[in-house]
């Protein structure tokens, strides 16, 4: 739900509450996913309150070993190095995971593409490392989702390119809170926020109040700026795509790359820096929020607002913010 008020946009939660209720409020944070997994929830039991977040915690790092491209063992390592060669029986799981990634791309007109990977892996951005323009040229013809073949009789994949690698990145994070959010719910938990990197659920409100969502402006000098719009939601997902995640800046030409690629061209989306989803799941707003910082600000709110209970928020290369339909109203007022 979202309260239509005056905007004042990576992505954190401000949690102000008085000092005597913080003994009902439990937060842990452990690094899973390759990212921060952060847990704040309402619970007058401790021990249950302990129970509940072991067990948001047990199973994102259930979804890692399933998902993650840096495991030997996880089912998508096992997918990318046999897939090409012929067709690999999946879980249920992984299957409809992969399935829902390709109805996106369909639906974004390839904006959104774990086939991204297949150049992507020749990225380190740890290392300051890119692939040549020749590498990219070569591999360029395996980001293509058409190239991904699902069989639901055999619940099997195949690649129909030797060079297609996938990486469910896009995604993951955002089906990893839903699951948790699942989780506490059937644990009787009404109030909470569960957050993976720049995606977040938050559950109920925060005891009478609404969650405030705050989406900085990553390019604001003035560090008061930073956090440029701030949001009151209650029980929705939020996902932040941003170019200062994963990022090192060209020593020869000082351009920014970034995880984010345009699977057109297999380099770094450059019209946009920030792109904030707001949606009724993590596994709508996780892959919209890349789709939309590729489309760029035109076409990607023109998809934003053809669909229904999602809302976007866009920062361009100039700083300025752009805001869907359902938010527009906001905008006027911040603009006064």
């Amino acid at each position: 739900m979202r309260y239509p008020t005056r905007l004042a946009v990576g992505l954190f939660i401000y949690v102000a509450l008085a000092s005597n209720a913080w003994a009902l409020w439990h937060s842990e944070t452990q690094g899973i996913m390759g990212t921060e997994i952060s847990v704040t929830l309402w619970d007058e039991n401790p021990e249950h309150a302990k129970l509940a977040i072991t067990s948001v915690m047990t199973e994102m790092e259930r979804i890692n070993q399933l998902l993650s491209p840096y495991l030997e063992t996880s089912e998508l390592a096992r997918v990318n190095r046999d897939a090409a060669t012929a067709p690999q029986k999946i879980s249920e799981e992984f299957y409809w995971l992969i399935h829902h990634s390709l109805r996106v791309s369909a639906l974004s007109g390839g904006a959104f593409d774990i086939t991204f990977a297949s150049v992507g892996w020749r990225y380190d951005y740890r290392a300051h490392q890119q692939p040549q323009e020749n590498e990219i040229k070569n591999l360029l013809p395996a980001i293509n989702y058409r190239l991904i073949v699902l069989d639901e009789k055999t619940r099997s994949v195949f690649f129909k390119h030797k060079n297609v690698r996938i990486d469910l990145g896009g995604i993951a994070k955002g089906y990893a809170v839903d699951n948790a959010i699942k989780i506490l719910r059937t644990m009787g938990v009404e109030h909470a926020s569960v957050s993976a990197g720049g995606d977040s659920y938050l559950l109920g409100d925060r005891q009478g109040r609404p969650w405030v969502v705050g989406i900085k402006n990553p390019r604001a000098e003035d560090p008061a700026a930073k956090a440029a719009i701030r949001i009151p939601l209650t029980d929705t997902a939020v996902s932040t795509s941003g170019d200062y995640e994963r990022y090192f800046i060209d020593e020869h030409t000082g351009e920014r790359v970034h995880h984010i690629l345009n699977p057109k061209t297999g380099k770094s989306a450059s019209e946009v820096t920030s792109v904030t989803i707001l949606a009724p799941r993590g596994l709508d707003s996780d892959p919209l929020s890349t789709t939309v910082f590729v489309l760029g600000v035109e076409k990607g709110l023109e998809l934003v607002n053809s669909l229904q209970g999602v809302d976007g928020i866009i920062i361009d290369r100039q700083g300025k913010v752009h805001y869907s339909a359902g938010l527009a109203p906001a905008e006027a007022a911040a603009a006064d």
